[in-house]
């Protein structure tokens, strides 16, 4: 049986972007929707744009009660407060606040993984969560680039 996994990509959040900069978001968000479709269902930046995703992405966990969230960029950010969830975080802005009132199974099943621009949250981050990953050798890390982890994961 396949289980239930929700998977939040982040919204295209560039203010005043350039031609190159919009489609080289879209290219890469097709790629990786298509790549790794067998992970769960996707929520894309047309499901996610516009939307309070500080509402809408608990909602949607709540709605759908699936047994992991996969989240990127802003999207991992939100989820990083979800409490009681197995999930993946591509990318998270780690606040203190994340790190107070930790559980010991958001600590065991909460995992992270984050690019060269990430290594002031990758520190926090693995501060209190012991299943954390800095990639310094990538600066643009996405969901294909460590979906075999991810797999293993989820399906562990």
């Amino acid at each position: 049986m396949k289980k239930k996994t929700l998977v939040f990509l982040k919204p295209f959040s560039i203010k005043n972007p350039t031609l190159d900069e919009q489609n080289d978001f879209m290219i890469t968000e097709t790629f990786v929707e298509f790549e790794c479709a067998d992970l769960g269902t996707f929520y894309n930046n047309e499901m996610l744009h516009g939307k309070n995703l500080k509402e809408f992405i608990p909602n949607e966990v709540k709605k759908n009660n699936p047994e992991w969230i996969i989240a990127v960029g802003q999207s991992a950010t939100v989820a990083l407060g979800i409490q009681n969830q197995k999930k993946v975080l591509l990318n998270p802005k780690v606040d203190y606040e994340h790190l107070n009132n930790v559980s010991e199974f958001d600590r065991e099943n909460t995992y992270g993984f984050f690019d060269e621009y990430h290594e002031q949250d990758y520190e926090r981050f693995q501060s209190v969560f012991p299943n954390a990953a800095w990639f310094p050798q990538d600066d643009n890390l996405n969901l294909f680039t460590i979906k075999e982890i991810v797999t293993d994961i989820i399906n562990g």
